[in-house]
């Protein structure tokens, strides 16, 4: 598949979906079936422990705090966001838009 090619050799998300003219949700998509069938590595998850929130004097929070700082209406978006790029959980889609979001500034 060429998108689990395109990651293996270091490609982003959004590179994949702008090369191949792709929309998010399908590479994310395509992108989690390789991780799930241990084609693709999945990115090295940092523990808690590391300390590294700890330099940066930040409380880590909870989704639960999120979404009770949002209206009805922006979390049935935020709900209905998420299930369009087939994310399980808030949490999991959170960390897609701030891998999106980094690899937008590392590649700007």
């Amino acid at each position: 598949m060429k998108i689990w090619e395109m990651s293996l050799a270091g490609a982003s998300s959004r590179e994949i979906e702008a090369e191949l003219d792709f929309k998010f949700g399908k590479v994310n998509s395509a992108l989690r079936r390789g991780r799930d069938a241990g084609v693709i590595p999945r990115p090295q998850a940092k523990s808690i422990s590391s300390g590294s929130h700890h330099r940066n004097y930040m409380k880590l929070g909870s989704v639960s705090a999120i979404l009770d700082e949002l209206s009805n209406e922006q979390v049935e978006w935020l709900a209905t966001e998420a299930r369009k790029i087939k994310c399980e959980t808030l949490g999991e889609y959170i960390v897609e838009i701030i891998r999106d979001a980094h690899a937008v500034e590392v590649t700007s």
